[in-house]
C-alpha cells in the first residue's frame, strides 16, 4: 500500500511540474519568448545538420566517383599488362617453335647426307 502511495505521489508531482512548465512557456510573455527562442534554435540546429548532410553527401559522391575511376584504371592496366605478357610469350612460343623446327629440318637434313653418303659408299665397295 506505501509503495501505490509513493508511486502516486511521485505521479502528481510530477504532473504539477510538467503543468508548471507548460503554464510558463505557454502562458506567460517570458515564456511565450524563450519557447520562440528555443523553437528558432532548433530550427537553425535543424537546417546546419540538413546543410552538413548535404555537404558530406557530396563529398561522399565525389570519394565514390573517384573511387571508381581508380578502379577502372585499374582494371585497363591489368588488361593491359595480361595482353603485353600473353604477347611476349605468344612471340617467345614462335620464337621456341621457329628454332625446333629448324633445328628438326638441320637434323632432317644431316641425316639425309648421311643416308646419301652410305648409299654412295655401299654403291663404291
Amino acid at each position: 500500500m506505501e509503495k501505490n502511495r509513493n508511486g502516486l505521489v511521485a505521479f502528481a508531482l510530477l504532473g504539477l511540474a510538467v503543468g508548471t512548465a507548460a503554464y510558463y512557456l505557454l502562458g506567460t510573455e517570458d515564456g511565450k519568448k524563450q519557447l520562440d527562442r528555443a523553437n528558432d534554435g532548433i530550427k537553425s540546429l535543424t537546417k546546419s545538420i540538413k546543410d552538413l548532410s548535404k555537404k558530406e553527401a557530396k563529398r561522399a559522391q565525389k570519394l565514390a566517383k573517384t573511387a571508381k575511376e581508380d578502379l577502372e584504371n585499374l582494371k585497363d592496366r591489368a588488361k593491359n599488362a595480361g595482353r603485353d605478357a600473353l604477347d611476349k610469350a605468344s612471340s617467345k612460343a614462335n620464337e621456341w617453335a621457329g628454332k625446333a623446327s629448324d633445328a628438326a629440318h638441320n637434323l632432317a637434313n644431316k641425316a639425309e647426307d648421311a643416308a646419301d653418303k652410305a648409299k654412295s659408299e655401299i654403291k663404291n665397295a
